[in-house]
């Protein structure tokens, strides 16, 4: 697992350009601040994105496993 990771060049960058084949990659966009943020998802659990005041506060991953 990975931490979030800001997209540097935003206006250069696609959606194609972020796939990554075999994984699931969420893509947080903040139009408060114009960032971007980038983190792979848990293969079995939740992401959930906070915001505090309209900002981007955190992204959390409560990861769990199958038995």
């Amino acid at each position: 697992m990975n931490h979030p990771a800001k997209i540097q060049d935003i206006h250069d960058t696609t959606v194609a350009s972020r796939l990554k084949k075999g994984k699931v990659t969420v893509i947080v966009l903040d139009g408060m601040n114009g960032t971007a943020w980038q983190a792979e998802a848990p293969e079995h659990g939740k992401t959930v994105i906070e915001t505090r005041k309209g900002d981007l506060a955190r992204v959390e991953f409560e990861i769990g496993y199958k038995l």
